[in-house]
């Protein structure tokens, strides 16, 4: 299932995102890799690196499709749903379409190293009480009616100004090439603003439009790929966007009565943004690494975002 080339995307993360989809009953007949009493222990054990493609856990009645990003990307989470026999689970996303990339693979590599060296993206200041633990932190909320992408990007910005981070704020945007198939693949699209801390909700809804596709992590290159990881090992934290927001759209489950998303965290501040509609409410939520961030600091940053939506 993995795409052609070669993965060359930061190693030292597990790379898998997770769907979490709130059942009316604990399931029954689905084939389940993973149990566990609670369902943040479940989380916890599912985004840890795996050789599997995808894995599907169980915590009473929430049930948790973990997949590799190389094979799968957020769309792509639904259809595991629909495989599963809870479907028809489909967005209303669009997708980008054949929109162009910005630079070729190489190109991309080294705008990138420079902008870490010379231009680094802000950061939000992690926070943190304790020694560091291993793993992922994850926080999520729930909002009424539906959010659109720009607004989640505009309120995104606005909090980490507030939080500290006022210059060169970059977000990243995942998205899609085009709605989920019946073969499960990557189909993800990445589109990069930066300086986002400059424009309002008009301007963040243009440079959607118009940003071009980032390039994926997959070459094969191999000199290439060399100056990529060694760029990774010496300018790692450097790298990457101050935030990534990925949103799944408006989602049409009727056998789920709930879904949360949480994309991968890499690079930078490791902080990912995951939103979804679905029932006429929205679920945000915030992932980031757990060297850097507990729980209470975690919903610091999520409650500064949720409160600029509802504003």
């Amino acid at each position: 299932m993995s795409p052609p080339g070669r993965w060359v995307a930061d190693p030292t993360i597990g790379w898998r995102i997770l769907l979490t989809a709130t059942l009316p009953a604990e399931p029954s007949g689905v084939p389940v890799d993973r149990t566990a009493a609670t369902t943040d222990e479940l989380r916890r054990t599912l985004v840890l690196p795996a050789p599997e493609p995808v894995l599907v856990g169980v915590a009473g009645r929430d049930l948790v499709v973990s997949a590799h990003h190389s094979a799968v990307d957020g769309l792509g989470l639904l259809h595991i749903l629909e495989q599963l026999g809870l479907g028809p689970a489909r967005s209303a996303a669009r997708g980008v379409g054949d929109r162009p990339a910005g630079h070729g693979y190489a190109g991309t590599v080294a705008r990138r190293l420079a902008e870490a060296a010379f231009r680094r993206p802000a950061s939000i200041p992690p926070l943190r009480a304790g020694a560091p633990a291993t793993g992922d932190t994850m926080a999520e909320a729930e909002i009424s009616g539906s959010v659109r992408t720009s607004e989640i990007v505009h309120a995104a910005s606005r909090a980490v100004a507030a939080l500290g981070g006022r210059r060169h704020v970059a977000i990243a945007v995942g998205a899609t090439r085009a709605v989920a198939g019946d073969a499960l693949e990557d189909r993800s699209a990445l589109l990069r603003l930066r300086d986002v801390e400059r424009l309002d909700l008009a301007g963040i809804e243009r440079a959607l439009r118009e940003a071009p596709v980032e390039r994926p992590p997959v070459s094969g290159s191999g000199a290439v790929d060399r100056a990529a990881a060694a760029g990774m090992r010496v300018l790692g934290r450097r790298l990457g966007s101050t935030l990534l927001v990925s949103h799944l759209g408006e989602v049409t489950a009727p056998a789920v009565d709930r879904i949360a998303f949480h994309p991968v965290t890499a690079g930078g501040t490791g902080i990912a943004l995951g939103a979804v509609g679905h029932c006429g409410r929205t679920v945000v939520t915030l992932r980031a690494r757990a060297s850097d961030w507990d729980a209470d600091g975690l919903e610091r940053v999520l409650e500064a975002v949720v409160g600029r939506l509802v504003d």
